[in-house]
């Protein structure tokens, strides 16, 4: 053998098959007998030429498969170096008390929750400083829309400054007035609210009040009726699990595209009310992966109106799109105050929602400054170095690792501590588990697969597949 081996790990996916996948995600998948002649090096010329084609070996360093490589090895691990997103807490008051909180919102009525003016004049100082023109925005709360008028002042100091902007409001809809309407009529404006499935269940986990609830889907179809459906987003949040697969059916009644499957999670104030969501990894495994099932047969059965489930996409991009690294859960390195932060009520600095929630109940402080003093270098440095996957013992030898992440939030909050052996993490059995199921969908070669695999890649929903020649036999 005249080639070298780029580093590579292998994982067993079926009965039959092994992944093999190297550090710039190449992979391809193969029987024991093709891996053992890969391990010992007895690679005949026809496997010689495929694991060339698949970036798999190179002659020497500087050559073109050694250079392909390493681009796409770049390409997966680039970050932005400006910030372009930040996720903003006007308020923390809510007019209403999710028993899922994560933040603990306060009452609407009660006072020092808000941005002042000084407030807002630091932060449009803090993105002249560390931003370029292109920039996102995420109104979160509390719920922002009691503050409309921050909402406003922020979109005309990015119009009057000339910022090419994006707005995303993240609101239960209960306050739709003429003047947030002037705000949603915008293109540059889109919605985020959250449903949890039925009438029934929003009341009952959301508004906890028939009025509200009422009112609350009132405004969602007025919104969608007349600016579109893709004016707004929606995402549920599931702890009685029997409820997945009516709100699945619910979401495809409101005419809706996409649904994010995800559990109560165990962060912030949440896991006071819901501390069995520490445990229920398995559990919604199971669940998740027959939702998916149901989503797929329910696609291969339609003609148009497909959906998506958000989870399986982002994985899936991961997978086969280097340089998808948008989900800041997937992304390594995922090092804080490179291209996003969080703003809390108080002008707090965090470099994630789940940061900020882990910190407001006293477990840990992982604030990284605020827009006022500026940023503390040290502290940014200390959490970076746990924020990269390269250099934990565990991950190094996981197959998955060129397309997964690592999430030193989620430990702390379950595990009071970042050493636990990845394996033995919510996280990394979670992601196991939902990377197993991509690879084990491919290989089955079932049409209702292909077609959601494909539809999901390309938005084309189609049994012709976007890849070609990744079995080995």
């Amino acid at each position: 053998m005249t080639y070298n081996y780029f580093p590579y790990n292998f994982r067993k996916i079926d009965h039959q098959y092994f992944l093999v996948s190297n550090i710039s995600g190449n992979f391809f998948l193969c029987k024991k007998e093709t891996l053992d002649k890969i391990i010992h090096k007895k690679i005949d010329n026809n496997l010689e030429k495929y694991l060339l084609q698949k970036g798999f070996l190179f002659k020497e360093q500087g050559d073109f498969n050694w250079n392909n490589n390493k681009f796409k090895l770049v390409k997966r691990k680039m970050l932005p170096e400006k910030i372009g997103y930040y996720m903003i807490v006007p308020t923390l008051r809510c007019n209403i008390n999710c028993s899922y909180c994560q933040v603990s919102r306060v009452d609407q009525s009660t006072n020092g929750y808000d941005w002042d003016d000084n407030t807002l004049d630091h932060f449009f100082k803090f993105v002249s400083k560390y931003s370029d023109k292109n920039i996102k925005i995420e109104f979160q709360g509390g719920e922002p829309t009691l503050r409309v008028d921050i909402i406003k002042k922020v979109i005309q100091w990015a119009d009057k400054n000339k910022y090419k902007a994006e707005f995303a409001i993240c609101t239960n809809l209960l306050n739709i007035n003429q003047e947030f309407e002037e705000i949603i009529a915008r293109d540059d404006v889109h919605l985020s609210t959250s449903i949890d499935g039925s009438y029934e269940i929003q009341k009952n986990q959301r508004t906890k009040s028939d009025d509200l609830a009422k009112n609350f889907f009132k405004n969602f179809e007025y919104v969608s009726n007349k600016y579109g459906l893709d004016k707004i987003s929606a995402l549920p949040t599931f702890y009685d699990f029997d409820q997945v697969v009516p709100t699945i059916d619910f979401y495809e009644s409101l005419g809706l595209k996409t649904i994010y499957l995800r559990p109560v999670n165990f962060q912030g104030f949440a896991r006071k009310k819901h501390p069995i969501s520490k445990n229920l990894t398995e559990e919604w495994g199971k669940i998740y992966n027959k939702a998916l099932d149901y989503i797929f047969q329910k696609n291969y059965n339609k003609k148009n109106n497909f959906m998506m489930e958000f989870s399986f996409l982002t994985n899936l991009r991961r997978i086969f799109q280097p340089g998808s690294n948008g989900h800041v859960d997937l992304r390594n390195p995922n090092f804080a105050s490179r291209d996003n932060f969080i703003v809390d009520y108080n002008g707090v600095l965090f470099p994630s929602d789940e940061a900020r929630m882990i910190s407001r109940i006293g477990l840990v402080d992982l604030s990284l400054g605020n827009i006022f003093d500026g940023l503390d270098s040290e502290k940014i440095s200390n959490y970076n170095w746990n924020q990269i996957s390269d250099v934990n013992s565990d991950c190094i030898h996981c197959s998955y690792q060129p397309y997964c992440g690592i999430d030193t939030v989620d430990d702390l909050s379950r595990y009071n501590r970042i050493d636990l052996p990845k394996i033995k993490t919510n996280f990394c059995q979670n992601n196991l588990r939902k990377f197993d199921d991509i690879f084990s969908r491919i290989l089955s070669n079932k049409p209702e697969n292909i077609l959601n695999i494909t539809g999901h890649l390309t938005g084309i929903f189609s049994t012709i597949p976007p890849f070609s020649d990744i079995i080995y036999d």
